[in-house]
């Protein structure tokens, strides 16, 4: 046991001998390895290269029937992603796309005639009762209500507020703006 004990104990010293004496010797001392110098031969640019002539970006998408479309396209989207929300019990997911939903709806009645504008309300309605129902506790909520609602803002959207049904209901719609 003692010999064992001798063993190991010498064994330690002379590994710590060993490091010490490797970390010590060398050219440079042990801070100055593991600094990064800069390269003599490089200088840094330093030149302030202005722009001579200013680039023309195109103006914004102004025709309401394409508007109309990619807001229909992420609404469709975030329905798909509030069905999800729905199924894996994640209401973070759920608020972030009813926000998303209603802010896409904003944006459409901008595009859509007053009259028809109004009837975007009903839509909004069918979540109104699921945006509401997020403030209770999980086990109290009507999930079947819940449900319906959803399908028939599905239907209602793509029953009522495809592009096509809409013919003629958008502001400033002209004709080179329906042709395909």
């Amino acid at each position: 046991m003692v010999k064992y004990f001798l063993n190991r104990r010498c064994l330690l010293m002379i590994s710590f001998v060993l490091v010490l004496t490797v970390s010590l010797s060398a050219c440079d001392s042990l801070r100055k390895k593991f600094i990064r110098q800069k390269k003599g031969g490089q200088q840094e640019s330093t030149d302030f290269i202005p722009v001579l002539e200013p680039q023309e970006y195109p103006a914004p998408q102004t025709n309401p029937v394409f508007n109309y479309k990619n807001h229909y396209a992420l609404i469709k989207a975030w329905y798909r992603d509030l069905w999800t929300g729905i199924d894996d019990k994640n209401d973070g997911a759920v608020k972030q796309s009813l926000r998303q939903i209603f802010d896409h709806i904003e944006q459409m009645k901008l595009l859509l005639k007053p009259q028809k504008a109004q009837s975007l309300n009903q839509l909004a309605d069918l979540l109104s009762f699921y945006k509401a129902s997020l403030d209770q506790p999980r086990n109290i909520r009507n999930y079947s209500r819940i449900r319906s609602d959803l399908r028939a803002f599905d239907r209602m959207l793509r029953d009522h507020f495809r592009d096509d049904k809409l013919k003629g209901n958008f502001i400033n719609e002209d004709v080179t703006y329906g042709k395909k």
